[in-house]
């Protein structure tokens, strides 16, 4: 596969806390008392009603599935169809003397560029009031590419912080996904496939007791 992966960019919460050792199994929450209590979502990537999400069994996972973020560039195609960007703000509901952090995203999509056409992919996380410590990962493929890929961002250890205690944050995850071309003849999209035409992305947390 012909594809490139930007450089990392980390400033997660470096102000917020000191990184601490990794939770053990004995640190788990109940997953039992961890629901989604309230998602919001709003940018022209994520239509309303556009976008589905889900809390694993074991609360160690939650999984947004896109179902009309699609972006695309070339000869004909308006100039707003190559940035299409989504907000989504994420409240879990969790007993109290409990704190998460998310280590790792994973995303899986579609995409298919001509030479001369550069994708980028941008998130950006935060809690709730601490909107200057925050993680930005960027990832970038460049044409000619065509083919499924699936992208895993790592928060390194030391900068893993964590919510809050006594109080639950809500998470804010702000994606956007950009295309150019160089030419201006050259074309491309992204995050649509006869198969399936979803953008899935897949939040990974740990839990530990404050």
């Amino acid at each position: 596969m012909k594809y490139s992966i930007a450089t990392l960019v980390l400033g997660f919460f470096a102000a917020l806390s000191v990184a601490a050792p990794a939770p053990t199994p004995a640190d788990d929450v109940d997953p039992n008392q961890v629901y989604i209590e309230g998602l919001a979502y709003a940018g022209t990537g994520c239509k309303a009603g556009s976008a589905a999400i889900s809390k694993s069994n074991d609360a160690r996972t939650i999984t947004i599935v896109f179902d009309n973020y699609i972006v695309s560039i070339g000869p004909g195609i308006p100039f707003v169809d190559r940035r299409k960007n989504c907000n989504l703000n994420v409240k879990l509901h969790y007993p109290g003397g409990y704190q998460y952090t998310l280590y790792q995203a994973q995303y899986t999509g579609y995409v298919n560029l001509e030479v001369g056409v550069t994708a980028n992919q941008q998130s950006t996380y935060w809690f709730t009031g601490f909107l200057n410590q925050r993680a930005t990962f960027q990832n970038t493929w460049k044409g000619a590419f065509a083919d499924n890929y699936a992208l895993s961002d790592v928060i390194d250890h030391d900068a893993w912080v964590w919510s809050p205690c006594g109080a639950s944050t809500t998470l804010n995850i702000d994606t956007q996904f950009t295309l150019t071309n160089n030419p201006t003849t050259a074309s491309g999209y992204a995050n649509t496939h006869e198969f399936d035409p979803s953008l899935k992305v897949v939040f990974s947390v740990l839990w530990r007791r404050c």
